[in-house]
């Protein structure tokens, strides 16, 4: 088949099966990602590196993505989809591959080299979605995206720790880069490209400058408020469940649970089990993420969920505190249910709320205030260690997320009067 017959054949899948390929790809990508994150703090001398230098390293990847979003957002927005995704994912599977190579630098330029690589493929996968979702149908195309997340993540959780229990530190990441580079080709050939074809605006192109200008600032004026909400609440999201409980599970569950845990008469490895408590944590994101999303979807409330979902984060973090064995485990099923349903409806408010043309930039800017929290969620953690036990860490955090509750609960009460404002004009009096 030549090039350009392949190219009408990717042109011709439906969305459904589109979304597929464009999920599939990003949870394969997180394959050597996520097992750095679960064998890391305890697979330091195999790495090359010292314990303090554990948090640069799991922060390094989101510290180089706060430079790159903005303009990785604009080059989606104005560039073939494609063209960014498919080198991403090449790179990407080169990373992992340098985390083999034991020391200091080598590690780093490959975290360095992965944040760059999942700034491309998670806003452009993100931009694809929103490119094929109707505003009907917006919350459960992010919902399914962000299940494919869920699975990479999960997945890659679990194969990367029985991988390095099995094989070792290096020979597991090797096999994860392989994996990945598979991935990579498979959309090279089949990835098809939904950028939408240029359509006059509702300003001609001849306009004014002066007017078009005029335009863009109105669509801005009325969404700034609630906008800027949900980027913040992606960034305290991502710093408390992505970074902090993130880059210290392991540690945890080291002290609470031990280095060998007894289920069901076998005695399973701390890497394995950590690995397998990440997966099953994953499995009810996935679940809970396209769930959040029909649901959304259903009652056309976005901020409704956003709330239920800040109140249960707050509960798990409480949990997570003073929790040992059982408790623990549970308090982290609970925080995996909360940051599923927030991250996706922050995801869909931000499809909902970018003006018409300018979702990359949109997406460019929520995932940088998102990689902020989430790259100094390991850096703060593992610097108060020496002042705070574990325990005085969560309870930083469960104030932190309470304290967004009531701003949250006032847009989601000024969303609904919003809506039935709207509706009544639309009825008339009754």
């Amino acid at each position: 088949m030549t090039n350009w017959a392949l190219a009408q054949h990717r042109q011709s899948y439906s969305h459904d099966r589109a979304l597929f390929l464009i999920g599939l790809g990003v949870a394969i990508s997180l394959l050597g990602d996520l097992t750095l994150y679960v064998v890391l703090p305890t697979h330091t001398q195999a790495a090359g590196i010292a314990l303090a230098d554990v948090g640069l390293m799991l922060s390094a990847n989101r510290l180089i993505r706060i430079l790159l979003n903005g303009p990785a957002g604009v080059l989606i927005e104005r560039w073939p989809r494609r063209r960014i995704m498919v080198p991403a994912l090449f790179a990407g599977a080169l990373s992992s591959l340098l985390y083999t190579i034991p020391g200091f630098w080598p590690l780093l330029i490959g975290r360095l080299l992965w944040g760059a690589a999942w700034a491309g493929v998670w806003l452009g996968a993100s931009t694809m979605a929103l490119d094929l979702a109707t505003p009907e149908r917006r919350g459960r195309t992010i919902g399914r995206l962000q299940m494919w997340y869920f699975i990479g993540s999960g997945g890659a959780a679990l194969i990367g720790g029985v991988l390095t229990d099995w094989l070792g530190y290096s020979p597991a990441l090797r096999v994860c880069s392989l994996v990945t580079f598979g991935a990579a080709v498979m959309w090279l050939l089949l990835l098809p490209e939904t950028r939408p074809v240029r359509s006059a605006r509702s300003v001609p192109a001849g306009s004014p400058e002066p007017e078009r200008v005029a335009e863009r600032e109105r669509s801005w004026r009325g969404v700034l408020v609630p906008l800027a909400t949900a980027i913040v609440l992606l960034g305290v999201n991502w710093l408390i469940f992505i970074g902090l409980l993130g880059a210290t599970l392991p540690l945890l569950l080291e002290q609470r649970v031990g280095e060998t845990v007894l289920l069901l008469g076998l005695v399973i490895p701390l890497a394995s089990f950590t690995g397998a408590l990440s997966a099953g944590n994953q499995v009810l994101g996935l679940i809970a993420s396209p769930l959040s999303g029909w649901a959304s979807d259903r009652l056309g409330d976005r901020w409704l969920l956003a709330v239920g979902a800040l109140g249960l984060g707050t509960v798990a973090l409480a949990m997570t505190a003073v929790g040992y064995g059982t408790v623990l485990v549970l308090a982290t099923m609970l925080g995996a249910v909360a940051t599923s349903v927030l991250q996706t409806q922050v995801m869909t408010l931000a499809g909902d709320y970018s003006p018409r043309g300018q979702q990359g930039r949109v997406l460019g800017v929520l995932n940088t205030v998102g990689d902020i929290g989430s790259a100094a969620g390991p850096l703060l953690a593992y610097a108060l260690l020496p002042i705070l036990d574990l325990s005085g860490i969560f309870w930083l955090a469960t104030a932190l997320i309470a304290l967004c509750l009531p701003w949250t609960a006032w847009i989601c009460a000024r969303s609904l009067s919003g809506r039935l404002s709207l509706r009544r004009l639309r009825t008339g009096p009754l």
